[in-house]
């Protein structure tokens, strides 16, 4: 009888630890948009990681954070070769290779800067035009800019640290960025200043899963938890609990802009 028990015990444990084994883990993108979401001591932190965590825990799974620039993120994402991307924007070609879901929407902030000692105001879009923007690769800022840079001169590249040497070694004649795109490193430097013209718009907040991964065909569940959690109220209170101001909590809109 006690060799029985034994082996039914054995027999349960070993199951339970199969299970724990075979759950189902999803590889996941960090991002460094503090204070919403970043890395610290390897861990990927803040309340754009913290609803994506508990998203997934609902399902009974597992993320893999890892530490991976947003140009290469969005790169992978097309084939299928990262699981979830955090907090983003969408624009028409991001919807050929995402699936979004929705998190509320912010209202952005887009700014230009130029060197403080150069002769150069912009009042308005168009005033833009005659002069070399430069921007980060791959990055959403706003549909005026995004949507319309067959119209101006914009040249791309990785970090913000590039954008303000070329600003100084005169390469670019204006930097775009937002408080979404670590607008405090052009504030705080003294050799720049900030343009008059300001774009204000609504956006959408995001995490996707891409089209091609393997877990997109748990979309359909996750849609429902994000939703559920949004309309509730809870990924607010998660960013409250954070000290961070949450997105808003609208409904999906044909309108809105993205």
């Amino acid at each position: 009888m006690r060799l029985i028990l034994t082996i039914v015990i054995s027999c349960l444990f070993l199951s339970q630890a199969k299970a724990e084994t075979s759950a189902v883990v999803w590889q996941a993108h960090c991002r460094d948009r503090h204070p919403v979401i970043y890395v610290e001591k390897g861990e990927c932190k803040g309340p754009g990681a913290a609803v994506i965590n508990e998203v997934i825990a609902r399902l009974g799974h597992k993320v893999n954070w890892s530490n991976v620039p947003w140009a290469r993120t969005i790169k992978v994402a097309e084939t299928g070769q990262v699981d979830l991307i955090p907090v983003h924007s969408m624009t028409p070609e991001r919807k050929d290779f995402l699936d979004p879901m929705l998190l509320g929407y912010d209202k952005r902030y887009v700014y230009y800067f130029a060197l403080a000692n150069r002769l150069l105001e912009v009042k308005h879009f168009d005033e833009l035009k005659p002069h070399i923007i430069g921007a980060l690769r791959g990055a959403f800022y706003c549909p005026q800019f995004n949507d319309n840079q067959n119209q101006l001169k914009v040249s791309f590249v990785n970090d913000n640290g590039q954008l303000i040497n070329m600003l100084k070694a005169g390469r670019i004649d204006l930097a775009i960025t937002s408080e979404q795109h670590e607008m405090q490193f052009f504030a705080n430097d003294p050799q720049l200043k900030q343009m008059e013209y300001v774009d204000i718009s609504k956006n959408g907040r995001y995490f996707s899963i891409p089209l091609k991964s393997p877990r997109h065909q748990y979309a359909k569940q996750v849609h429902q938890i994000v939703d559920d959690m949004r309309t509730s109220g809870e990924i607010t209170r998660l960013f409250e609990s954070y000290g961070v101001e949450p997105p808003l909590n609208l409904t999906e809109s044909p309108l809105a802009t993205h």
